[in-house]
């Protein structure tokens, strides 16, 4: 047990969703504050009774002294029908925090829905795994008003002590997406990755050291191409797009010679080619950032915005 104690006068917070993460997450917040819990599963309602002493909700009017409401659903809908029903009990000042994985635009939805009740809603996106946030080392993706995070800041410390503000409201929710959306797609070259490595007899442990190595593997796209040339528009020497290309092509002999099928790689070389016929062959490779500012969508701010 945790050496914090719930302190008997500090407003309850009212936990929507004990699920995998929805669980973990009220566990925390008892470790500070009487929880009031719902959920449709019956067995969770009473784990949670046991496991710290939560109080199930009975009816809305057990949220009259609740000033901060955590959501852990697992749908937008979901989360959205549940506000219908808890903004009229709720009083006034009170803040919801979203610690669901969603959209910006369910962010959006859900705050109109709270505020002709003078309620505020945050973005508090959960960035870690459910061992995580039991541990407490979990990270939390904030976005909406300051003043609302300022209310609601125990109850955000109570569930993680890392917290990284991203700006307006669904700017937290974006960038939990942006950064699972990335996991995902790496998660496919890596798997890519090691079946060319196992059908060309390259040690599976070496190619781990290899694409590891802070210099040469995964990190030097965002930490060297990203974070210094692209964000400065530097695309002066350096490796030159028509040599990433070259690789590219081979990398996609040496999959068709050993029978590897190949998605994301092959996806990707169709950008090195689109990125050669733009005229952008002798600049340095991170220049395929330039294709994206001519569609009208850049993948940095303008100087000065």
């Amino acid at each position: 047990m945790s050496d914090i104690q719930t302190s008997p006068s500090a407003a309850p917070v009212a936990v929507y969703g004990l699920g995998n993460m929805g669980f973990p997450i009220a566990a925390r917040v008892a470790r500070r504050f009487p929880v009031l819990v719902s959920d449709l599963d019956e067995s969770q309602l009473e784990r949670s009774v046991q496991a710290f002493a939560a109080r199930p909700i009975a009816t809305t009017a057990d949220l009259a002294q609740v000033r901060v409401v955590v959501l852990s659903l697992p749908s937008p809908a979901i989360s959205q029908a549940v506000i219908r029903q808890i903004a009229p009990a709720l009083p006034r000042g009170a803040v919801v925090l979203e610690t669901s994985t969603v959209n910006p635009e369910d962010i959006h939805a859900a705050s109109a829905l709270l505020r002709p009740f003078g309620i505020a809603l945050v973005d508090a996106s959960v960035m870690a795994g459910v061992s995580q946030m039991e541990a407490g080392s979990a990270t939390l993706a904030l976005g909406g008003a300051m003043e609302a995070i300022a209310l609601a800041q125990p109850v955000l410390d109570a569930i993680a002590q890392k917290q990284v503000y991203f700006g307006q409201s669904g700017a937290g929710a974006a960038a939990k997406v942006i950064n699972n959306a990335v996991a995902h797609a790496v998660m496919v070259v890596v798997a890519e990755a090691g079946s060319l490595a196992t059908a060309a007899g390259v040690s599976c442990e070496k190619l781990i050291a290899l694409l590891s190595d802070a210099q040469m593997g995964l990190h030097r796209p965002l930490t060297h191409r990203y974070a210094e040339r692209i964000v400065q528009g530097n695309y002066a020497g350096g490796m030159p797009l028509d040599a990433a290309r070259k690789d590219s092509v081979l990398a996609l002999q040496l999959a068709q010679s050993l029978g590897v099928p190949l998605f994301a790689i092959q996806g990707s070389h169709s950008v090195y080619e689109m990125a050669a016929t733009a005229g952008y062959g002798r600049d340095d490779y991170a220049a395929i950032a330039k294709l994206w500012a001519d569609w009208g969508r850049p993948t940095v701010p303008a100087a000065g915005d």
